[in-house]
């Protein structure tokens, strides 16, 4: 696509359909009117006298502060408490907003440079920003855009006053698709309030606060889209393909009533009614198994009304991350009850927390590593660092497992003494609660994640020592490639079609079958999410994925369509990435 731009045209009339291409940051439709935001705020640039420095440093003080009392507001009255994801983002910006080194920086450059408030914030702040963007760390590189963030709050209320500045000085309604340069997470927040349709940005920071939001809240959504802002004006109906990764702008009359339709056919299932699971089938009449990932235990409603067979992957460590902490046995005990009082009979597979790299929280540790990404994360946090988390967890989760069939699936698996290592402490807590006199169960299921090609070559090695294994193909791919999944200048090498990839997933799904365990190995990465892959996928032989809940509907749809009897889905494909 020439310039990433296609314009149609007929004889009659003259469509101006403007078609740009990105990455899905959550899947789904959405059509609407664009509402360009704004990030752009005019910097003054003053010398002020000496006379004069006090005052502005009590301005610039009197600023923060009015940011600091509206993000309480968000916090206590405005936030759904039951996204624990948002929950915690916006604990990490009330501490950059109260952070004293970062306004004393501030503080001290009105005074020794002379500079206006606004002036000072900005050149500050750009310092920040040229120290975290050339970081090798995807974590501190992705809060780039909570730095903007606050820093644009406080340069709002510099250019009204701490009387007239309000936080939802934006105006927004559901029939709106939001454009933007960056992802700010109070652009996503106010997004959610006021239930727009869909969010596109140019942004490709995918690990950032703002993204996390857009998967917890669902809504559909693009990164990475370059050209956006120039394509598109205030008020031009624009739809977001969320499932193709597709921006279209002014459509053409066809293209609407197309995705009108395939928004109906998406639109989520109604509260309060009973979904059973549905057992999917290729037309051929394979199983396939659908299950779903979930960031938390509110979300096991959105597995229940898309009528999912059960949790593939329920990551626990949010746990943690909203409560800047490592919670106790009997509050882990109570959460993990709920979900598998709530799953009932259907399949569940829990998660141990997976910290480090990306996932930490300002209340524990980071690795000291250069690259964090290859250091002590996952379970090598457990064995290396800190076996009374793992110990702790286990205890919580067999005890919740009681009277129910639960698996517990480890992150980060590297060889098989890992999972030597932990089946001694999953025999260890067995025998404690027995003695205890506890309540749980002494047949859980363990897995291993797969996402180091090293694991992923010893398949069979680690098969004959777990009940199952679950393939974390995002992971996977950037180990396997060497490519940060979150560094943009590398992005390019992360592709799922690269063909030694693909024959490294094809490996693993051949030496399983010889094993006869081929129903023991689920996809759960991005790739089961994707509606493209999914036929290669189920041709390689793969028969479980683990999806996002939103996904439900378009993965099925492909799925139905499979026909393994007269099609050659078993062969990679000819046009794939060296």
């Amino acid at each position: 696509m020439d310039d990433q731009k296609r314009i149609k045209t007929s004889k009659v009339t003259v469509c101006e359909e403007v078609i740009l291409e990105g990455i899905t940051i959550c899947p789904g439709i959405g059509i609407g009117e664009a509402h360009i935001l704004s990030e752009d705020i005019n910097i003054p640039r003053i010398q002020i006298g000496s006379g004069h420095v006090d005052d502005e440093q009590k301005r610039y003080t009197r600023a923060v502060q009015t940011v600091i009392d509206n993000l309480d507001t968000h916090i206590k009255d405005r936030h759904d408490r039951s996204l624990y994801n948002a929950q915690q983002i916006f604990k990490v910006h009330e501490l950059m907003a109260k952070d004293e080194q970062f306004h004393g920086a501030v503080l001290n450059r009105i005074s020794s440079e002379h500079k206006n408030a606004e002036w000072a914030i900005f050149d500050e702040s750009e310092n920040i920003i040229k120290k975290l963007e050339a970081s090798r760390d995807s974590y501190f590189q992705a809060r780039v855009e909570d730095v903007l963030d606050l820093v644009n709050n406080i340069l709002a209320v510099l250019s009204l006053s701490s009387e007239t500045y309000t936080p939802d000085a934006m105006t927004l309604n559901e029939t709106q698709i939001l454009i933007s340069a960056n992802l700010y997470t109070s652009h996503i927040i106010k997004a959610n309030r006021y239930r727009i349709q869909a969010f596109a940005t140019e942004s490709s920071a995918f690990s950032s606060h703002a993204a996390i939001l857009l998967k917890s809240f669902g809504i559909p959504a693009i990164g990475g889209i370059k050209g956006l802002k120039p394509s598109v004006k205030n008020s031009d109906r624009v739809i977001i393909d969320g499932i193709n990764g597709l921006v279209i702008i002014r459509p053409c009359p066809g293209t609407l009533r197309k995705y009108h339709n395939l928004a109906k056919k998406q639109k989520r299932p109604p509260e309060g009614k009973k979904y059973r699971p549905k057992e999917m089938r290729t037309n051929d009449g394979t199983r396939i198994q659908l299950m779903a990932n979930i960031d938390n235990h509110h979300q096991v409603d959105l597995v229940l009304r898309n009528s999912l067979e059960g949790i593939g992957l329920f990551r626990t460590e949010f746990l943690i991350l909203t409560a800047d902490r490592f919670p106790d046995e009997d509050e882990q005990h109570l959460v993990y009850r709920r979900v598998v009082e709530a799953l009932s009979d259907r399949h569940l597979v829990f998660r141990t927390f997976d910290l480090g790299a990306d996932k930490i929280t300002p209340g524990l540790e980071r690795c000291s590593g250069k690259n964090p990404a290859l250091g002590v994360r996952g379970i090598r946090r457990h064995l290396l660092h800190h076996p009374e988390e793992l110990h702790v967890q286990l205890r919580a989760l067999i005890r919740a497992a009681a009277g129910s069939t639960v698996n517990i699936l480890f992150p980060m698996v590297t060889t098989v003494n890992d999972i030597i290592e932990i089946k001694k402490d999953v025999e260890k807590v067995n025998e404690e609660l027995c003695a205890e006199g506890k309540t749980f169960s002494s047949h859980v299921k363990l897995g291993a994640m797969i996402e180091i090609p090293a694991a992923a070559v010893a398949i069979q090695d680690i098969l004959k020592e777990v009940d199952f294994v679950s393939v974390g193909t995002n992971d996977l791919i950037q180990y396997f490639m060497a490519a940060d999944r979150d560094n943009e200048a590398v992005l390019h090498y992360s592709n799922s079609t690269n063909k030694a990839f693909l024959y490294l997933l094809r490996f693993m799904i051949e030496k399983a079958s010889e094993m006869g365990r081929v129903g023991d190995v689920t996809i759960c990465g991005e790739m089961a999410s994707d509606p493209h892959l999914i036929p290669l996928l189920i041709g390689m032989g793969y028969r479980s994925f683990s999806i996002s809940p939103v996904s439900a509907h378009s993965i099925r749809e492909v799925i139905s369509n499979i026909d393994l009897t007269a099609s050659s889905n078993n062969e990679l494909p000819m046009k794939v990435s060296g």
